[in-house]
C-alpha cells in the first residue's frame, strides 16, 4: 500500500517545530516497519526554495515543497494546492493521511482518494487569541470556515483527543478512530538526573500560553522554596509576549532564577526533561499537548490548565494537579506542594510513565494506525473502486494531466 502523508514536517530529525511535525516525525518512524506499506509525506515549508525529494533506502520518502504564503489566506492558497495536487500526481497513493483540517485535507478531498484525517490543535480558536485587524478580519473568519469545512468533509477521522469530538459535534459526519498522539521510545528511557527545585515550562512563547501567569506563580513559589528555578524552553512567536513575560522578570527580581532557553533540538529537550522536578503548562488553550505526552512518558508529575483536552491526559491527583486558567494562586500553590512533598511527586511521575507506556507509544500508536489505513483502503476498493474516482477527482486529475 502506497500511502502519502500530508503535514509539517522537520529538514532536521534533531529540530523538531511543533507538535504535527513532532506527531509525523515519530509515527513515520514506526510505520515504515511495516514492510506493505510504501510511505511518502509530502510537507510545505517556507524554508525550501525548491522541490526535493530524498529517497531513504528501504525507508521512506520525504517531499519537500516551497510553501507560498503570501496573500494566501484571500488566494485560499490555490498556490500550495496546486504544488501537492502535482505531488499526489506523480506518487498516486492508494491513501492520504492529512494532519489538521486545512490545505492539506483539502487537497486530499480533491483527490477522490481514501483519506484520513488528523485534527491536531483547534485552530480556529488559536486564531481568537491573535490580536491586530487583519487576523480579526481576514485569518479568523477564512480559517474558521477552512477547518469547519474540513472536517464536515472527512469521511474517516483520527481523533488524538475525546476533546476533538466534544468541539466539533455535529459537524464530524465520519467514522472517528481514537488514536492517541505517539512518543518515542527515547522519551521512555531517559535517566532521571532531577535536580531539587527545577521547573520546566516547555513550549512556544505565545499568546493564551499563560506565561505571564506562570512567572508571577513562580514569584510566589520562589519566597516559600528559595532554591527553585524556573525555566522556560521554546521559541519566541509574540514579542510583546516576550517583552511582557521580561518585564514581569525584571519588575519581580527573578532574573537570576528565571531563564529563557529558546528553541531546542530533541537532544537539548530530553536533557530538560531529565533534570527537571516537574513539568508545567498553564496554557488557555490545548488539544493534546505533546510535551504534557512527553513528561509522563519521561516519569515527570504534570501541573497544567483543566482546559481542552488536558484532563484527559492528566489525571488530576494522580498523574499531576490540575488548576483553571488564570489562578495565579491557586498555580503557585499546586508548584509548592508538589516541590515540597518527593513522595508524592515520585508517585505521579511512575504513574504518569505507566499510562503513557500503555496510551502513547509509538510502536502501539503506528499499530493502531496501520490497522485504520488498511480498513479505510478495503472499504474504498469495495464501495467506490478506483483512485481519483469522483466528479471532482476525475477533473482534477484530467487537469493535471494537461498541463
Amino acid at each position: 500500500m502506497r500511502v502519502a502523508i500530508l503535514g509539517d514536517y522537520p529538514l532536521d530529525h534533531d529540530r523538531i517545530r511543533g507538535g504535527v511535525e513532532a506527531v509525523i516525525s515519530y509515527l513515520v518512524s514506526e510505520l515504515k516497519k511495516f514492510e506493505d506499506l510504501e510511505l511518502h509525506v509530502v510537507t510545505l515549508r517556507e524554508d525550501v526554495r525548491q522541490r526535493c525529494v530524498y529517497k531513504r533506502e528501504n525507508d521512506f520518502t520525504v517531499h519537500y515543497l516551497p510553501a507560498a504564503y503570501r496573500f494566501a489566506n484571500v488566494t485560499f492558497f490555490a498556490v500550495n494546492k496546486v504544488k501537492l495536487l502535482r505531488e499526489l500526481a506523480v506518487i498516486r497513493p492508494d491513501l492520504i493521511h492529512a494532519h489538521v483540517a486545512g490545505t492539506y485535507a483539502e487537497v486530499a478531498y480533491m483527490t477522490g482518494l481514501p483519506t484520513v484525517l488528523t485534527l491536531h490543535g483547534i485552530r480556529y480558536r488559536g486564531s481568537w487569541l491573535q490580536r491586530g485587524w487583519v487576523n480579526r478580519l481576514v485569518r479568523r473568519p477564512l480559517i474558521t470556515r477552512e477547518e469547519r469545512a474540513g472536517v464536515r468533509k472527512a469521511r474517516h477521522i483520527i481523533a488524538i483527543s475525546p476533546y476533538i469530538c466534544e468541539e466539533f459535534g455535529s459537524l464530524i459526519r465520519a467514522t472517528v478512530y481514537p488514536i492517541e498522539n505517539p512518543i518515542a521510545d527515547r522519551f521512555f528511557q531517559i535517566q532521571n538526573h532531577e535536580e531539587p527545585g527545577r521547573i520546566l515550562y516547555a513550549g512556544r512563547i505565545a499568546v493564551g500560553k499563560g506565561i505571564p501567569h506562570l512567572i508571577q506563580a513562580f514569584a510566589c513559589v520562589h519566597d516559600h522554596v528559595p532554591t527553585a528555578r524556573l525555566y522556560l524552553a521554546g521559541r519566541v512567536d509574540d514579542d510583546s509576549c516576550w517583552q511582557l513575560a521580561q518585564s514581569i522578570v525584571q519588575n519581580f527580581r527573578l532574573d537570576r532564577v528565571v531563564h529563557f532557553l529558546g528553541p531546542l533540538d530533541e537532544d537539548s529537550l530530553l536533557k530538560e526533561y531529565e533534570r527537571c522536578t516537574l513539568l508545567v503548562l498553564p496554557s488557555c488553550q490545548e488539544t493534546a499537548p505533546m510535551v504534557i505526552q512527553q513528561a509522563m512518558a519521561a516519569g515527570k508529575a504534570v501541573i497544567a490548565t483543566r482546559i481542552g483536552g488536558v484532563p484527559y491526559l492528566v489525571s488530576h491527583g494522580e498523574t499531576g494537579l490540575l488548576v483553571d486558567y488564570g489562578d495565579v494562586t491557586g498555580l503557585a500553590e499546586a508548584i509548592i506542594h508538589l516541590l515540597s512533598d518527593d513522595t508524592l511527586r515520585t508517585r505521579m511521575g511512575e504513574q504518569a510513565q505507566k499510562e503513557a507506556f500503555q496510551r502513547f507509544r509509538a510502536a502501539v500508536v503506528a499499530r493502531q494506525t496501520y490497522e485504520v489505513y488498511h480498513k479505510i483502503v478495503e472499504e474504498h476498493d469495495l464501495i467506490r473502486g478506483k483512485p481519483w474516482e469522483g466528479f471532482l477527482a476525475s477533473m482534477t486529475q484530467k487537469w493535471l494531466e494537461s498541463s
